[in-house]
């Protein structure tokens, strides 16, 4: 299969929701801008990275990007964020601490977080074991919060071994978490793709559907 062709398999099979399909643009640019060491793309990121594990909307200096770029119809005139909102922070942030230092690209369309993962499993130079318990403790935390503080400790190995996953994708999973109809729906597609992914590599096989993604709406 050609590159076009894989590209062509990759759009047709992803599916994004309303928030994945509005920052899949920005995060596209910003990671062009970065690995062409443009300075502007290199303050953002490092703007991106200080809000790393602060509340949404925290942090003003990165309102542009994370709450400018959730489409209106999904943030609303309450004084707390909107779902949407925590996502889009969520994710541009941990995409910051992802694409830190690197010279090749994190956000990579198609790639569902469960399967980066289970490559990342599938190739640890260190415990395959210390991944898997880690994105088990995703898998079962009680809270978005700690949720989120596990899959930085896995942003952190899958920087390290290079591989990068579809941030958009990972901003309408995250919508999901927050919403309680959803979560469990989010959490067991992860962890299809983790185990998937890991059979593959066993047998030399290939395949990244994820069913999480759907019509992000505010409830």
């Amino acid at each position: 299969m050609t590159s076009t062709e894989t590209a062509s398999k990759i759009n047709s099979e992803r599916r994004l929701g309303k928030l994945g399909y509005a920052l899949d643009k920005r995060f596209t640019r910003l990671q062009q801008e970065y690995l062409r060491d443009e300075a502007a793309a290199k303050a953002d990121l490092a703007r991106l990275r200080r809000g790393l594990g602060k509340p949404a909307g925290s942090v003003p200096e990165i309102w542009e990007l994370t709450i400018g770029s959730v489409p209106e119809t999904l943030s609303w005139d309450r004084d707390e964020p909107s779902r949407a909102e925590q996502a889009s922070h969520a994710a541009f942030t941990l995409f910051a601490l992802h694409q830190q230092s690197l010279t090749v690209a994190v956000h990579e369309p198609g790639t569902s977080f469960g399967r980066a993962v289970g490559k990342l499993r599938s190739k640890a130079t260190r415990s395959p074991e210390a991944v898997t318990n880690r994105f088990m403790a995703v898998s079962t935390a009680e809270s978005v919060d700690e949720v989120l503080v596990h899959i930085r400790g896995l942003i952190t190995q899958l920087r390290s071994e290079r591989e990068a996953f579809d941030y958009a994708r990972l901003a309408d999973d995250l919508t999901g978490l927050l919403t309680p109809a959803r979560a469990k729906r989010v959490r067991l597609a992860w962890g299809r793709d983790f185990y998937r992914t890991s059979a593959e590599s066993a047998t030399g096989g290939d395949s990244d559907k994820n069913d999480s993604t759907d019509e992000n709406t505010e409830e």
